[in-house]
């Protein structure tokens, strides 16, 4: 076996691995910052079983809320924060861009009825997965998120016009997103959909 069959092995190998080693790193360091926020409890309670208590109430606490959410649809405790902080300046503004970008992003029936359309962008003949994020008539609000991470990307304001529907959800553009395309997802539906539009277009 030669020099360039080994370094080609070697290659593959580590690539195959890699997987492994972000999930890894990811328990990790959820690890370290359980074992920070131990430390922290434990400087303030000064007893192993008091933090440990502590934990295990604000993980009791936090599934109670969520759980509320999606049965209630909301939480009078979530609500009451709202309002109290949206009415703060500079920080209510703050506050609530952070808000809806994490609504976005949340597995519950309203995320999941956001609209995920295609739009060309930057230019045409290029075409990427967009939020919908408001309507004004025929004038789209767009999120273009990129690539690796789906939370960052551009806001763009379109003609409806434009845009090309999906049936995509917003956790299956995100699983796009995150693949960097690597898991084309609805492929059939999507290569339809540009197909058709080249020929419009042409």
């Amino acid at each position: 076996m030669n020099i360039k069959q080994l370094a080609k092995d070697f290659l593959v190998g580590t690539l195959s691995l890699i997987p492994l080693f972000v999930v890894v790193q990811i328990l990790l360091w959820i690890y370290s910052m359980g074992i920070t926020i131990f430390n922290d409890l434990f400087i303030i309670t000064n007893d192993n079983y008091v933090s440990f208590g502590v934990i295990i109430f604000i993980i009791l606490f936090l599934t109670l809320i969520g759980s509320s959410i999606e049965k209630a649809g909301k939480s009078f405790l979530i609500n009451f924060i709202d309002e109290i902080l949206q009415k703060l300046p500079a920080i209510g503004i703050v506050y609530t861009i952070i808000k809806k970008i994490t609504e976005l992003f949340k597995p519950n029936a309203k995320s999941q009825k956001r609209e995920v359309v295609l739009v060309e962008y930057p230019k045409a003949g290029l075409w990427v997965p967009a939020y919908v994020l408001n309507k004004h008539e025929d004038i789209w609000v767009l999120f273009v998120p990129t690539s690796p991470n789906p939370t960052s990307g551009y806001a763009i304001i379109a003609d409806k016009n434009i845009t090309k529907p999906t049936t995509l959800t917003i956790s299956e553009a995100s699983q796009f997103i995150v693949s960097m395309g690597a898991d084309f997802i609805k492929k059939e539906e999507i290569s339809v959909i540009i197909k058709e539009a080249s020929i419009v277009n042409s």
